[in-house]
């Protein structure tokens, strides 16, 4: 089984090793391939490191973890953004819905929640790969089968089983 890849933002570092030691990764079908203490620093490792979830706080100095998010929802939009935060204000909850996140937690966090989550996500990521495969082998299929309808389509058209006037249908 292929692991799905994550990158955890928060500007107190104790608090990123904490969670990493929280959770048995592996065992929810992830590892953690990066971390950064703020959205600067998060968005070029993202680039670097093409993670499939984003686990960021929203308080951070340089950029906060919702200018973060709505970066990456511009430029990836299919990563998945988790939220935790220590303020329970509606504000930071109503933005991070608009941006469209996963989750939005609130510190502190507990192995057993995050579990939780991350199986969550993973089936959704799971359910998301299942879907581009089907999708890629239906243009695989499409692809392959082409040059066989284009061959009976000429065909037709050469014998008389399709009418000139008829051609704009089949196109």
């Amino acid at each position: 089984m292929d692991l799905y890849r994550i990158i955890l933002v928060d500007d107190e570092e104790e608090v990123r090793k904490s969670i990493i030691r929280k959770i048995d990764w592996q065992a929810v079908g992830f590892t953690v391939v990066g971390d950064a203490e703020n959205g600067e620093d998060a968005l070029e490792k993202i680039e670097n490191l093409e993670p499939d979830v984003v686990l960021t706080d929203i308080r951070m100095p340089y950029m906060d973890g919702l200018a973060m998010s709505r970066k990456l929802k511009e430029q990836y939009p299919n990563i998945k953004i988790i939220i935790f935060s220590g303020f329970d204000e509606f504000e930071y909850a109503k933005e991070a819905i608009d941006i469209e996140v996963e989750q939005y937690l609130l510190k502190p966090v507990n192995a057993e929640e995050l579990g939780r989550v991350f199986s969550r996500i993973r089936e959704m990521l799971d359910h998301e790969r299942d879907e581009q495969r089907n999708i890629d082998k239906l243009n695989q299929y499409y692809l392959e089968s082409l040059p066989l309808l284009q061959e009976s389509f000429y065909t037709s058209l050469i014998e008389g089983r399709v009418q000139p006037d008829e051609v704009e249908r089949y196109l």
